[in-house]
């Protein structure tokens, strides 16, 4: 008995975006550890910087940092305020 298939009204669901959203924060999230690790690591392995340039990574890491938190947060992350 031969048959034949007929798909009928078959739609694909739209993509959910909040599974979106947090796999790109997640990934966003990572660049930037990432960044922080790199900015911080001359200062903590002992390398020769300038006050000046201490100042200039140790900001931008808090950035980094805040950047993270940020990115967690609005996907669902709980943080102390």
């Amino acid at each position: 008995m031969g048959g034949i298939l007929v798909k009928i009204g078959c739609k694909m669901t739209d993509p959910r975006d909040w599974p979106n959203n947090a796999s790109d924060a997640r990934d966003r999230a990572a660049e930037a550890a990432s960044d922080g690790i790199r900015t911080l690591e001359p200062l903590v392995m002992g390398g020769g910087v300038s006050q000046e340039e201490r100042f200039v990574r140790e900001a931008r890491a808090l950035n980094l940092f805040q950047r993270i938190a940020r990115l967690l947060e609005g996907v669902g992350a709980k943080t102390r305020p």
